[in-house]
């Protein structure tokens, strides 16, 4: 997380010089701070939803049905049972 943090800070330190002061920089080195953000930006959202993942080996619970299309297996293995 430190080196890519790092990579962020230089970047958008390079981008904000350039908005504010109109600091000259060359093509090659606008790309390379485009790359790096976007990069990085892409990375933060990855780590973000592996984050929101519950950790392996927990128990799933079931998820609340949305529609009643989805709750009809339910009710029809519940007449199954019933037949039992």
């Amino acid at each position: 997380m430190g080196v890519s943090n790092s990579y962020t800070q230089v970047a958008v330190a390079v981008t904000c010089s350039w908005l504010i002061f109109r600091n000259p920089i060359s093509a090659l080195n606008a790309v390379g701070c485009s790359v790096t953000l976007v990069g990085c930006t892409f990375y933060g959202y990855v780590r973000h939803m592996l984050s929101q993942q519950p950790p392996p080996g927990t128990p799933r619970t079931p998820r609340t049905p949305r529609s009643l299309k989805e709750l009809l297996p339910l009710v029809n293995d519940k007449l199954d049972d019933d037949k039992v």
